[in-house]
């Protein structure tokens, strides 16, 4: 439909963030003109369903939309497990899940013309390993990014590890991985378009390759990207404790690599893991997060922690709160247990009251920021390498982030925006450092 215009909302994690730009480029290219704030004819809303906050929020995202006059489409993780709600809500013209992202521009745009309302969901595979003939194809989605300083590359979806609590794998698929070939293609096109980091990402991507035979493994991956010329970063995105091997550790030594892991723990009870379906006990965990030390002792390590999961008691709770104590973690993302539809978790007895949840947060909340002013305290006086980012912080000051994902901010002339520079640690606060050049 020429001359409309569209505008794109994204919920969730860093993946979705990566798809929604492949879909900005894909409507541009069906002739929408993309607008970044103000109205807009279409409303394209790529949604979360990890928590009910999450799905709440999107929902939120598609009423204030039509309230304002625009067709919604509905596309995402959310729209993939609940495409019968969300084609009920007020403005939605379409709705598509995560498969099939390339032709949405297309059914949006017939949506338009007919004036009828499309759905769209491909179901995926049934749960479980498939044979390699079985498997979902990995559906390329190559994109250019806007900011000349950090690019994602998708390198793998889906996940078949079925956790009590997580609908991700409903809502995302099977495993399925990237082609070693289309990998190092994207990483050099985004290499010569002058970005200087590049965050390997997925929805799982320890299962990498692990669903056929014919893929290298992850670490390989990373060694192969570190290998295309200029590429000054590599981070790693999230990774399952029980996925981190030797190998997988070892390529921190590369200098391309940052030094930084995101390890979800989720709970410090092994009696907790168990029932949550974790692959890993507290104390195999701090050995991951040891070795790690010993080969970059200034790595960053953040985590994800879920307060009140059905069955967790005070004990359980003081169990988690030693193990982040003793993980001395960089930055911990605490969050309430939500119980999704389809879940193990959902069927569970020993519900946690909702003001107990709370309280446990508000701990966890509270320790995360003690931890992250340690951890910053421990640089104050070095010098740190920064990426500085093309966008200002919006109180004036320059920012970025190093190699060890701390936040910092500081006093700069434009031209150094999109370069990597050398900065002195001055002042240490919670979320982030003051720094001078």
């Amino acid at each position: 439909m020429p001359d409309a215009t569209v505008s794109f909302k994204t919920f969730g994690c860093k993946q979705n963030q990566y798809d929604t730009d492949f879909l900005r480029e894909r409507f541009e290219a069906k002739g929408f003109r993309v607008v970044e704030s103000g109205p807009s004819d279409v409303v394209v809303v790529n949604t979360c369903a990890v928590t009910s906050k999450a799905a709440a929020k999107c929902r939120q995202a598609v009423r204030a939309a039509s309230r304002e006059g625009a067709k919604v489409v509905v596309t995402g993780c959310y729209a993939q497990v609940a495409k019968d709600e969300l084609r009920d809500l007020p403005g939605v013209i379409a709705v598509a899940g995560v498969r099939g992202r390339a032709a949405l521009a297309g059914l949006v745009e017939k949506a338009l013309s007919s004036g009828e309302k499309i759905v769209d969901v491909q179901p995926h595979a049934a749960p479980g390993v498939p044979s390699p003939t079985e498997c979902e194809p990995f559906e390329e989605t190559p994109v250019r990014f806007p900011a000349l300083t950090r690019a994602f590359l998708k390198i793998q979806e889906g996940c078949g590890d079925y956790c009590a609590y997580c609908i991700v794998p409903f809502a995302r698929g099977p495993s399925r991985s990237r082609r070693l070939e289309s990998i190092l293609e994207e990483a050099e096109a985004l290499v010569q378009r002058g970005y200087k980091e590049i965050v390997l990402t997925g929805t799982h991507i320890g299962l990498y390759g692990k669903e056929a035979s014919g893929f290298p493994p992850l670490s390989r991956v990373v060694r192969e990207v570190c290998l295309v010329p200029g590429i000054l970063r590599l981070r790693v995105s999230s990774l399952e404790p029980h996925d981190v091997d030797e190998d997988l550790l070892d390529v921190l030594r590369l200098p391309q690599v940052c030094h930084h892991l995101h390890l979800p723990l989720q709970s410090g009870s092994d009696r907790v893991l168990r029932s949550m379906g974790r692959r890993y006990t507290a104390e195999s965990f701090l050995e991951t997060v040891e070795r790690a030390r010993r080969i970059r002792p200034d790595a960053g390590i953040t985590t994800d922690v879920i307060a009140g999961f059905p069955g967790e008691t005070d004990r359980d709770f003081e169990d988690t709160l030693l193990v982040l104590r003793k993980a001395a973690f960089s930055r911990i993302h605490a969050f309430k247990f939500s119980s999704r539809p389809g879940t193990r978790a959902s069927a569970m007895s020993g519900k946690v009251p909702d003001k107990v949840k709370e309280e446990r947060v508000a701990q966890l909340v509270a320790l995360g920021r003690e931890l992250s002013l340690e951890f910053h305290r421990k640089h104050v006086g070095r010098s740190v390498e920064v990426l500085v980012e093309e966008d200002m912080a919006g109180n004036g000051l320059l920012t970025g982030v190093t190699r060890n994902y701390i936040r910092c901010y500081f006093e700069g002339k434009d031209d150094v925006k999109g370069r990597v520079v050398s900065a002195t640690v001055k002042e240490a606060l919670e979320s982030s450092v003051l720094c001078s050049l």
